[in-house]
C-alpha cells in the first residue's frame, strides 16, 4: 500500500508577510483539482511506475505555486519529495513541461541528468538562481480549457546516470493523466 501524505505550503522563495502579521489566507484556484481527482492521478502514476519496476513520489500543485497532494509510494527515497516539488514549481513558472524547459536551454531530456556542481542542487541549471528550478523531466502541466491550472509530476526512477530517468517519470505521469483526461475537460 502506498502512503499518502497530504500537505499545503507555500513554495520556498515566496515573500512571507512582514513581521508581526498573520499569513494571509489564500482560496485556492476556483479550477484547482479536486483532492479525489488529484489522488486518482497520483496513484494511477504510481501503479504506471511500480508496474515498470519503480517507486516513485507523486505530486500535484495548482495553479498559485500551492502542493495539494504528495503521495510517495512504498521504498521510495525521501529526496523524491523535493525533486518531484521542483518538477511542479518549473511547470507553473516555465509553462511547460521540465523535458521541454530542459530542452529549451540546451538540455535535450534524452541526454545524461544534469549532475550538481559543487554547492549547487541536483538538476538546477547553471546559471540559475532560482533553486526550486529544475531540469529534469517528469513534471507536466494540468489544462483544462486551454489553460494551465496546475501541474503534475513524478520522482523516483533510476538514480542519476542511469537509465530511464526522468523520461520513465514523464511516462508515469502521463499514464496517470490518462486515467483522470474525462475529468480534465
Amino acid at each position: 500500500a502506498s502512503l499518502a501524505v497530504l500537505v499545503s505550503f507555500q513554495v520556498y522563495g515566496q515573500t512571507p508577510p512582514p513581521p508581526g502579521q498573520p499569513a494571509a489566507r489564500q482560496r485556492p484556484p476556483a479550477d484547482e483539482l479536486p483532492l479525489v481527482v488529484a489522488m486518482q492521478w497520483a496513484q494511477a502514476t504510481i501503479a504506471a511506475c511500480k508496474a515498470k519496476g519503480y517507486n516513485v513520489t507523486a505530486t500535484y500543485m495548482n495553479s498559485d505555486f500551492i502542493i495539494k497532494l504528495v503521495m510517495r509510494s512504498d521504498g521510495v527515497n525521501e529526496g523524491t519529495v523535493d525533486l518531484a516539488r521542483r518538477k511542479v514549481y518549473t511547470v507553473i513558472k516555465t509553462g511547460m513541461s521540465t523535458s521541454e524547459f530542459a530542452a529549451s536551454i540546451g538540455f535535450p531530456p534524452d541526454s545524461r541528468p544534469l549532475a550538481p556542481a559543487a554547492g549547487q542542487l541536483p538538476g538546477l541549471p547553471p546559471g540559475y538562481v532560482d533553486t526550486n528550478i529544475i531540469a529534469w523531466a517528469g513534471g507536466i502541466p494540468v489544462v483544462v480549457g486551454g489553460k494551465i491550472v496546475g501541474a503534475v509530476s513524478a520522482s523516483g526512477s533510476p538514480p542519476i546516470g542511469q537509465r530511464p530517468g526522468g523520461l520513465t517519470d514523464e511516462t508515469c505521469v502521463k499514464a496517470g493523466l490518462a486515467e483522470i483526461a474525462d475529468k480534465l475537460k
